[in-house]
């Protein structure tokens, strides 16, 4: 009878000590990578990424670069949370990427989308691809806004 609850009682000690902070409050590669995806659903960026998609080819950029924003924050606060100190640089590298990809489609204006273009192409370097390679391999099934 011991061994019916012990599996389940270990399990609610580890979930408690993570609610109340207890322990080192830092997540697994994992979980990290679920509480992106868990932070892109909760907060319909897939979806609001694909409405203001149409919206995004005719030269109006601020639904989608607010979605990019909001990427970025949900980046930045895994990289905080994570004990994976490479998927930390992977994820801030990341940010900084769509950070400046964000503020090119702010310039953008429906006239200028190739120069835009052309400036986007620029942003994606060796050094880039690099910085970002890990989290490709931590996170497979991770959205991008970019």
């Amino acid at each position: 009878m011991l061994k019916k609850f012990a599996a389940p009682a270990a399990a609610l000690a580890l979930a408690s000590l993570m609610l109340t902070g207890c322990g080192d409050g830092k997540m697994s590669t994992e979980d990290t990578c679920a509480f992106i995806n868990d932070q892109v659903a909760e907060r319909e960026l897939q979806k609001r990424a694909d409405d203001s998609s149409a919206k995004l080819m005719a030269g109006d950029t601020s639904a989608y670069v607010e979605v990019m924003h909001e990427f970025d924050a949900i980046l930045g606060e895994a990289a905080e949370k994570t004990k994976d100190n490479k998927l930390a640089v992977s994820l801030n590298a990341a940010a900084g990427q769509n950070k400046e990809m964000a503020g090119l489609l702010a310039e953008a204006d429906g006239s200028n989308m190739m120069e835009i273009s052309q400036k986007a192409a620029k942003l994606d370097t060796a050094e880039a691809s690099e910085a970002t390679e890990y989290l490709n391999t931590a996170c497979p099934d991770m959205d991008s806004f970019s």
